[in-house]
């Protein structure tokens, strides 16, 4: 028989183990906390309207004093000249990105279904609290480090492969690639890891049930079951290396060009507005540019997150 408990504003109530008070007394702290956390949540949405809202605005200027098409297609960037060819930048950023994603996040994700689904259990904890403090690295850390020891090994690499006559050096964007490779591969592996750990272990023990060693149930029920959660931090992984600034900036060689080869110095949107921004001024062609590929990278992003949900629901809708 269900006994069921009715609370009174006179005398206090228990439930499980907690002391419920009388509900018709103003509770001024509970109020203000519930303000409180309100006022966070909105403030946080307001201001990330009121930054995308003003990038658009400042950004559409832009395009309408160079011309969407010169923006996005002119291979020559020079705002000293009034010149603004973005094709370079856009480049540079997608390869960037691209080649961050072949090395360093299809890696991370493989890691963390090791670690997940056939690394020791001792092993595990120790590799993700690894993986957690190397998220937390700050990039200029990174960008150092490959500047001192990466760049001078892909330098000897370059010439190995084009030879001494050839123009070639150990910046440009292999460099670049390989160091966001290395940056995001945390994130992407925290991220995999997550989406793993929701998998029902009812599906692992029908599996092992069924006669499924432990490699088969990681490929065959725990990838699939986890595959919306894999591809979104595969594409948060790519979302990241595109927008990264400082670290890139240090390897990349800042070359306003399309470049011949990966060996070859180039930029990317990011480091081209750093390097740029300190020469523009305010509401002027120049400012209102920068705004605009700023608006391209925030388009990027954007799509690449709204095409990590499409791609989620498609699985969903086929497993339905």
């Amino acid at each position: 028989m269900v006994s069921k408990t009715v609370f009174t504003a006179e005398a206090p109530s228990y439930v499980a183990g907690v002391r419920l008070r009388g509900s018709t007394r103003p509770r001024w702290g509970e109020i203000v906390l519930r303000g409180f956390i309100a006022a966070c949540g909105l403030f946080v949405v307001v201001a990330t309207v009121a930054v995308i809202a003003f990038i658009a605005r400042a950004g559409v200027r832009g395009i309408g004093d160079v011309g969407i098409v010169a923006l996005l297609t002119g291979e020559i960037w020079k705002p000293e000249a009034g010149t603004f060819g973005g094709f370079p930048l856009i480049f540079g950023t997608a390869v960037s990105a691209l080649g961050a994603a072949v090395v360093g996040a299809l890696p991370a994700l493989l890691a963390a279904v090791w670690v997940s689904e056939l690394a020791p259990k001792s092993a595990r904890s120790i590799y993700r609290r690894t993986m957690e403090i190397a998220a937390a690295v700050p990039s200029v850390v990174y960008g150092w480090l490959a500047l001192v020891h990466l760049v001078p090994h892909m330098d000897w690499v370059a010439r190995a492969l084009y030879g001494e006559e050839k123009q070639v050096t150990g910046e440009g964007l292999a460099s670049s690639a390989l160091l966001l490779g290395i940056m995001i591969a945390p994130t992407v592996f925290l991220l995999s890891l997550d989406a793993l750990s929701r998998v029902s272990g009812t599906l692992r023990e029908a599996s092992a049930a069924l006669g499924a060693s432990a490699w088969q149930t990681a490929f065959r029920v725990s990838i699939p079951s986890a595959g919306r959660g894999l591809f979104t931090a595969v594409f948060f992984g790519f979302a990241r290396a595109a927008g990264e600034t400082m670290a890139v900036q240090m390897v990349v060689g800042g070359a306003r060009r399309v470049p011949e080869n990966l060996f070859s110095p180039a930029t990317t949107i990011s480091t081209q507005i750093v390097m740029d921004m300190q020469n523009a001024t305010p509401n002027t062609t120049g400012s209102n540019v920068l705004f605009s590929m700023s608006l391209v990278l925030l388009v990027l992003s954007a799509g690449v997150v709204l095409l990590s949900r499409l791609v989620g629901r498609l699985g969903k809708a086929g497993k339905a």
